[in-house]
């Protein structure tokens, strides 16, 4: 396990003693600015020694601030209760959206019970929690999962309270519509109760502040999802085991439409129906489809499709 509650302490003094040496070199301060030149190497080195540390397990500090916070002496019960399981709902939705290989052998499963993070602790220097995957203080030779999981959410913060608007268009193309839904409930969350956030992961830090929550809840109040839930017949054209993608001509439709297939359906049956001793491609099934559709503040649209289960079909009758 990684010390993040140390790394968010050194990450605040390297970022005021960086300040400290301009100034100093700007007054002609040489004294001054050797001595906190000094002090910042020595941070840096321990910085850098931690993060070599980094287990590649799931972890982050989860640091509230604003109106539900005094300092880092308390905070409102019913705003972190909700706030952390709206995160949870979005690293989970992420985890179920990219499982694939051995977890997806094994078959309909859920994603809650895989991705599921426990409180290690109390984060300090605002209020917050340290976040971390069960089994976490077995290191991993690579992410886990759960931690690309996580640094996904991350970086869907990022892009939610960028500047760009231009930018936020091209990137929402790429969300899944229940990763959209989850994040927009966490944002409004934010927004209602005027909180800003600070995630700490072992090896990156971020910052949100109220501007940046005020553009994702505006974005998000301008955006408008709709999955539509349908099980359509029909020919399976294309399939991908690896990517988890597939080409569909449903029964009487000139169109083919292609799409993702969801964790419910196992990487395992996926294999079978692309293996020449199994279910090959060109046969018919029956596919539960679930069509998400997201209506961005320029007025575009992206659809998406997703199966979530599939069974064969008998053939068409002549």
């Amino acid at each position: 396990m990684s010390d993040l509650q140390r790394i968010a302490e050194l990450e605040h003094q390297k970022s005021e003693l960086e300040a400290l040496v301009i100034v100093s070199q700007a007054d002609g301060d040489v004294v001054g600015r050797l001595n906190f030149a000094t002090r910042l190497e020595i941070v840096n080195t321990e910085l850098d020694a931690l993060r070599k540390l980094d287990t590649r397990v799931a972890e982050v500090a989860i640091l509230f601030g604003g109106a539900p916070v005094d300092g880092s002496r308390s905070i409102d019960t019913m705003f972190a209760t909700q706030a952390l399981t709206y995160f949870q709902a979005i690293v989970t939705r992420l985890f179920a959206s990219n499982l694939r290989g051995e977890l997806a052998k094994r078959g309909k499963i859920k994603g809650a019970d895989l991705a599921a993070l426990s409180i290690r602790g109390i984060a300090t220097g605002s209020f917050g929690f340290i976040l971390e995957e069960k089994d976490a203080g077995q290191a991993s030779a690579i992410n886990t999962p759960i931690r690309e999981s996580l640094e996904e959410a991350t970086a869907l913060f990022e892009e939610f309270t960028q500047e760009d608007d231009d930018d936020f268009l091209i990137d929402v193309d790429a969300i899944n519509p229940r990763v959209f839904t989850a994040l927009a409930k966490f944002f409004r969350h934010m927004e209602k109760n005027e909180a800003v956030l600070k995630a700490n992961l072992p090896d990156r830090q971020y910052t949100f502040d109220r501007a940046g929550i005020e553009r994702a809840y505006r974005r998000i109040s301008e955006t408008h999802v709709r999955i539509e839930p349908v099980t359509w017949t029909g020919t399976l054209v294309g399939l991908s085991p690896i990517k988890r993608t597939f080409d569909f001509k449903r029964d009487g439709a000139e169109e083919i439409i292609s799409g993702k297939f969801s964790h419910q359906v196992s990487q395992d049956y996926l294999e079978r129906i692309e293996s020449e001793e199994g279910i090959t491609l060109g046969d018919r099934f029956h596919a539960k489809i679930e069509i998400g559709t997201i209506r961005k503040p320029d007025g575009t649209i992206s659809v998406s499709y997703t199966v979530t289960d599939l069974e064969e079909a008998p053939p068409r009758r002549p």
